[in-house]
């Protein structure tokens, strides 16, 4: 009797590793595929945002050769372009995650070499950083050319190694929208690994206990 119920609780034993061993497997699938929508999303998000910024520099640009009499605006045209540009904002900051929480500008030169110096402090997710560039404006026509001719880029942490030596490139090639781009991209990322480890955790603390 005692060797039959040897024998009952060892295969309960194995039956009950069966069943957590195919319950984290589907907990892996699960997961798998959740991270699979969760990066097709990303890629139609970085679609998307790249024409949304394309049309925010066009009306910039548009905005930039306006004739100064076109800024006489009541308050309530005033309070219309304000919202306006919140809400573009706030699109923003929802399809990247990136939101600025600082941001200082100081003009200086005169004439032909006036520049504009700013200083941003910001987020992406949960990734903090501060950016100083300067800009260059040269009427050229109709329009204004804007350059980016400097750019310095600090990071809150320096643990991710792969995403220093993108910011190098982005400070070598002084280009804006390659570091938002590129930060938005790893801030994802590095949000749904932690999501991702939490939940493992979670779930291995649920089936030992």
């Amino acid at each position: 009797m005692s060797k039959y119920r040897g024998r009952e609780r060892e295969s309960t034993e194995n039956l009950m590793d069966k069943l957590q061993h195919q319950t984290y497997q589907d907990e892996i699938h699960s997961l798998q595929e959740e991270i699979r929508l969760l990066e097709q999303q990303s890629q139609n998000s970085q679609s998307y945002m790249g024409s949304f910024l394309k049309t925010i520099e066009m009306q910039r640009e548009q905005f930039s050769v306006r004739n100064h009499e076109s800024w006489k605006c009541s308050n309530t045209d005033l309070e219309a372009q304000i919202d306006q540009a919140e809400s573009q904002i706030a699109l923003l900051t929802q399809l990247t995650g990136i939101g600025f929480t600082k941001c200082v500008m100081t003009t200086v030169g005169k004439g032909n070499d006036k520049r504009k110096q700013y200083r941003l402090s910001g987020y992406s997710h949960s990734l903090q950083f501060d950016l100083e560039f300067e800009l260059m404006e040269v009427q050229a026509k109709e329009n204004v050319i804007t350059t980016v001719t400097e750019l310095n880029i600090i990071l809150e942490s320096n643990e991710f190694c792969d995403l220093s030596r993108f910011i190098s490139r982005a400070e070598e090639k002084k280009s804006l929208l390659l570091f938002f781009r590129t930060l938005s991209t790893f801030a994802k990322w590095y949000e749904f690994r932690q999501i991702t480890f939490k939940h493992f955790k979670l779930v291995r603390s649920s089936g030992i206990h």
